[in-house]
């Protein structure tokens, strides 16, 4: 097991942005709790509209419970999430004149899979989580002043459990607060308009509890059996929605909401159920390649000290205690066609 201390930051300037997949360039934080500020740089006087660029993490869901849904209509959840190495890259524009604002995607990644894993024309829609989070800041702030254009180059698939289009709407919420002074509280309030983890997104530690809609978050420093991570999709989308509505879930919670805690110390070394994930039945229900992607993710040679589907899937992770051993499964799984990628844990 690896021990984990509570140094994790995601915040700073860490120096510039690379390619779609490497460190993120994210904004600075003020001890006041303000993000931004007067003293932001404001790059919206540019001659080219040139607001910034920042990168937006994956994560994957080491355990997640579904206790039931709510009086309100929203699933009360409960799990551990993680950051990891695998980033979208979005740049901003003031683009000027009237109109909507706008979404050019590309793909980070290229083949196998092509584009369709990544981005399609809906997924460019006025829908589009990280256009939402334009539009959220403009109606606190007033800012973006006019329309813009927002350029993705994607290397998280969509539809994938691991919090691409989420991550996305962080990332533009942080982006714009580089220019206009908000809250934390504001912010985070955005953050939950916008949808269930986007909140985590903007938490400064990798690994974090969460609980309610997502927006409960408590960060976790307690053990982890390996950070070498290797992320396995059979190249299909799998919508939340499908996979939630397999549940039939009632009114009635299926657990104890206070079993979330709300001071974060409770939780912070409580261990996780490694992998379970209520979603995965209902999952495979509906897609059964899933077993079949976990099965060969288990007889990697050696296998995984853990594995788990993420989210609503279709993506599983697989933890490994060796660098070596997480490159000799990933080299095994891609050739058996899986889309593959070998990334840090809790970055």
């Amino acid at each position: 097991m690896t021990s984990r201390e509570p140094d994790g930051v995601l915040g700073g300037n860490k120096g510039p942005t690379g390619a779609a997949g490497s460190d993120p360039s994210v904004t600075d934080r003020e001890p006041d709790g303000v993000l931004g500020g007067s003293e932001a740089p404001t790059r919206a006087e540019e001659p080219d509209g040139f607001l910034g660029e920042i990168k937006a993490p994956a994560k994957v869901n080491l355990s997640l419970k579904v206790l039931g849904r709510r009086p309100d209509g929203y699933r009360e959840l409960y799990g551990l999430m993680a950051r990891v190495g695998l980033y979208d890259q979005i740049g901003v524009y003031l683009v000027g004149g009237q109109g909507p604002d706008e979404l050019v995607c590309e793909n980070g990644i290229g083949k196998p899979f092509g584009d369709a894993l990544y981005f399609d024309e809906a997924f460019r829609g006025p829908t589009n989580l990280a256009l939402r989070a334009v539009g959220a800041f403009r109606d606190l702030t007033g800012f973006p002043p006019g329309p813009v254009r927002v350029e993705l180059i994607k290397a998280i698939p969509k539809a994938a459990g691991l919090g691409g289009g989420s991550s996305d709407a962080a990332a533009v919420l942080r982006l714009l607060s580089r220019h206009r002074e908000v809250t934390k509280v504001q912010l985070k309030a955005m953050a939950i308009g916008l949808g269930a983890d986007v909140p985590f997104f903007l938490e400064d530690e990798p690994f974090c509890w969460a609980g309610g809609r997502g927006e409960r978050l408590s960060p976790y420093f307690g053990p982890i059996p390996g950070c070498h991570a290797v992320l396995v999709n059979p190249g299909l989308e799998l919508p939340t929605s499908e996979v939630f509505g397999q549940l039939g879930l009632t009114t009635e919670l299926n657990g104890s909401i206070s079993l979330i805690a709300d001071s974060g110390q409770e939780s912070a070394d409580r261990q996780p159920s490694w992998g379970r994930n209520d979603l995965e039945a209902p999952a495979v229900s509906l897609c059964p390649t899933l077993a079949l992607t976990r099965k060969a993710i288990f007889e990697t040679d050696p296998p995984p000290v853990r594995a788990g589907l993420s989210g609503s899937g279709a993506t599983y992770w697989a933890i490994y205690d060796q660098s070596y051993k997480a490159q000799r499964a990933s080299a095994s799984l891609e050739k058996q066609n899986f889309w593959v990628r070998l990334v840090p844990l809790g970055t």
